[in-house]
């Protein structure tokens, strides 16, 4: 069995190979053989930048060596050759990346200025801190079946106070406390800018009879539905402190323990997102993090 490191040796060959057709995630994680839920996470851990601006990075590479050493190669011929879908949308991404545009670029191309504007380059050359298995403290945990109502957030980031808030009305509205119920969220991708799409649910816990109370509120609302956090094995870790310590744990626990443990044995991950369990949220300064990474 490959590592999880090797597999993913698999995905950069394939989008190196590929950057003229589309390169979803679901493609991607079909190749590295792990649940798309999970992909993001792995992907930034092992190569310390998100997929989609490593992609940008080669598509902007292949783009300003055609636009640089060919006066006479029309713009969108080389929007096509880079994987983009329209002349406007290479022009709109290509400008944002490197501070001109690809006519400008063409006509005196600023060398200095692209490498400089490559932020993923930085990111993969640089060294990066490594935490040890003391500093993450993780451990294998079993645990039962735990009934959840949750609403999804599926939008920009700068949004999510609103979901929150909703998430806490509906708590009030139906006594959901959070000294008896449990607070979880599912995070689906690493960390976002404002204006970024951000993907998380926001889950309460609920008794099965509470659940069955609710399930007449649910069946009629446009936001929450019912969840699970599914029984099984998890490895888990509690965390306090800032988010980035809790990003650099994160990083950890996918980019070296799991691929420790993927070297040592087969193992399969369940397609269930990362959870965050939050405690103690109704004291600001004692709230802490528990992580769980769930196993098939």
């Amino acid at each position: 069995m490959e590592k999880i490191s090797q597999r993913f040796e698999h995905v950069l060959s394939h989008i190196d190979n590929n950057l003229t057709s589309r390169l979803d995630c679901k493609l991607l994680a079909s190749i590295a053989q792990v649940p798309e839920c999970h992909f993001d996470f792995i992907f930034h851990s092992l190569f310390h930048t998100r997929t989609e601006d490593y992609i940008g990075l080669l598509r902007n590479l292949e783009a300003a060596q055609q636009l640089g050493f060919d006066k006479a190669i029309p713009i969108s011929t080389v929007a096509e050759s880079a994987g983009f879908a329209s002349e406007a949308s290479f022009t709109e991404a290509f400008t944002k990346a490197i501070g001109q545009s690809p006519s400008q670029f063409q006509l005196t191309p600023d060398w200095g200025n692209f490498f400089e504007k490559q932020q993923p380059l930085k990111t993969l050359s640089e060294g990066h801190d490594e935490l040890t298995a003391d500093q993450v403290n993780i451990e294998l945990v079993e645990l039962e079946a735990i009934p959840l109502i949750a609403i999804e957030h599926r939008t920009q980031a700068q949004y999510l106070p609103q979901t929150i808030e909703a998430m806490r009305a509906f708590r009030q509205a139906h006594h959901l406390s959070p000294d008896t119920s449990r607070t979880f969220n599912f995070i689906y991708q690493s960390a976002a800018e404002p204006l970024q799409q951000f993907n998380i649910d926001i889950a309460v816990s609920v008794t099965q009879t509470q659940k069955a109370d609710l399930r007449s509120v649910i069946d009629v609302s446009d936001y929450f539905m019912e969840s699970m956090i599914s029984e099984g094995r998890y490895a888990t870790f509690l965390h306090s402190g800032s988010d980035e310590d809790l990003n650099k744990k994160v990083k950890y626990l996918y980019g070296t323990w799991l691929n420790e443990q993927s070297q040592n044995k087969a193992i399969q991950l369940k397609k269930l997102p990362l959870i965050f369990e939050k405690l103690n949220i109704t004291q600001p300064q004692q709230i802490k993090t528990r992580v769980y990474l769930g196993f098939v």
